[in-house]
């Protein structure tokens, strides 16, 4: 396998160009405009929340996915911090008791799914349920309805009577301007959201973009180390261990020394591997199948469909024996042929 020599700096570059996305994105959601077109910002309490979140996340993953051991890999991992520092932070709820209900409920998220790699989807779903919530609590802000929502009592909302309006209805999460730290000019709900949803996309496509980036940037280091080896024996050991499979062995985040001791224990493993397949595969090659039906037919014809050994590979399994009886019965055969043609030939003098 050949790689372009510029590779290792294009995954450099595509890593800086990835932290300018994050960068841009965690502006665009730390700001928010009042009703007079006025910009101001949406505080730190939030930013510092998501800054504790992410780090805790951050340290879940690195017990199964390493450290970097580059300049390059630590400025994309601090990138990545800031970038899931920021998404965090622009999906939690302004202020108030129902911003420390949803960091509970993402600290419990990551307790519960620590051992689960692929718990993409869910923390996805999670994050949209908590960025519509937080877009609700700003809807109703902008409003000015300082409530989560308010349920009308059937019977009492219907009467006439203004000395009744307090027990009209009933108010669910009440909350103040000042706790939510909203402008006192008042909210304009089209442009902030327009904004945090700008930031939010930036956040999550730069998030996305440094994922790709770092992992191409652990395979350019670990291509680096099997190229240490002879041309054919680095070409081997590419053969056994894909590529595509670097990042599920674990290889990405070792130190040299322990990426060089993994690389030989997957090498030794595979091989040992393979020669069990092949010493299994000579063992049933004299076996006549039968074909059955159901899997175990399927597997039988694929066995079949494979071919036998080569020839050389079957006078090899049989022994010298094999191979002296073949010399002996060619040349019974060749004395045969000559004695018959001898005879032949008396013949015709005669005649």
């Amino acid at each position: 396998m050949t790689r372009d020599p510029l590779h290792e700096r294009s995954a450099a570059w595509m890593i800086g160009f990835a932290s300018v996305l994050v960068a841009a994105g965690g502006l665009a959601l730390g700001l928010q405009v009042d009703a007079n077109r006025d910009v101001s910002g949406t505080g730190f309490v939030q930013l510092a929340i998501g800054a504790l979140l992410a780090l805790v996340a951050l340290f879940t993953r690195a017990r199964t996915g390493g450290f970097p051991r580059d300049g390059t890999g630590v400025f994309g991992v601090v990138a990545a911090f800031l970038g899931l520092a920021f998404l965090l932070s622009g999906v939690l709820a302004p202020g108030g008791p129902w911003m420390f209900f949803e960091v509970f409920v993402l600290l419990g998220f990551v307790a519960l799914r620590r051992g689960d790699a692929k718990h993409g989807p869910g923390a996805l779903v999670l994050l949209a349920l908590l960025l519509l919530f937080r877009l609700w609590v700003t809807y109703q802000g902008s409003e000015r309805r300082w409530e989560l929502v308010s349920i009308d009592i059937p019977f009492l909302s219907s009467l006439p009577f203004d000395v009744l309006d307090p027990v009209k209805s009933v108010s669910l999460g009440s909350f103040t301007p000042r706790e939510m730290n909203f402008p006192p000019a008042g909210l304009d709900f089209a442009l902030t959201t327009a904004l945090w949803a700008v930031g939010f996309a930036l956040c999550a496509a730069g998030l996305a973009l440094l994922d790709r980036s770092m992992q191409e940037h652990e395979d350019d280091r670990i291509y680096a180390l099997v190229h240490t080896l002879p041309a054919p024996l680095a070409g081997l050991v590419e053969r056994l261990l894909p590529e595509s499979e670097w990042r599920a062995l674990g290889l990405h985040g070792l130190a040299e020394r322990a990426l060089a001791k993994r690389i030989e224990e997957l090498v030794r493993d595979r091989m040992t591997k393979q020669r069990e397949l092949e010493s299994a595969w000579r063992a049933s090659s004299a076996l006549s199948f039968t074909n059955s039906g159901g899997i175990a037919g399927g597997i039988q014809q694929a066995l079949l469909d494979h071919g036998a050994p080569p020839r050389s590979v079957r006078a090899f399994d049989d022994g010298p024996s094999s191979s002296a009886s073949g010399a002996d019965g060619e040349s019974s055969a060749t004395e045969t042929s000559a004695r018959r043609g001898g005879n032949d030939a008396r013949e015709k003098e005669t005649s």
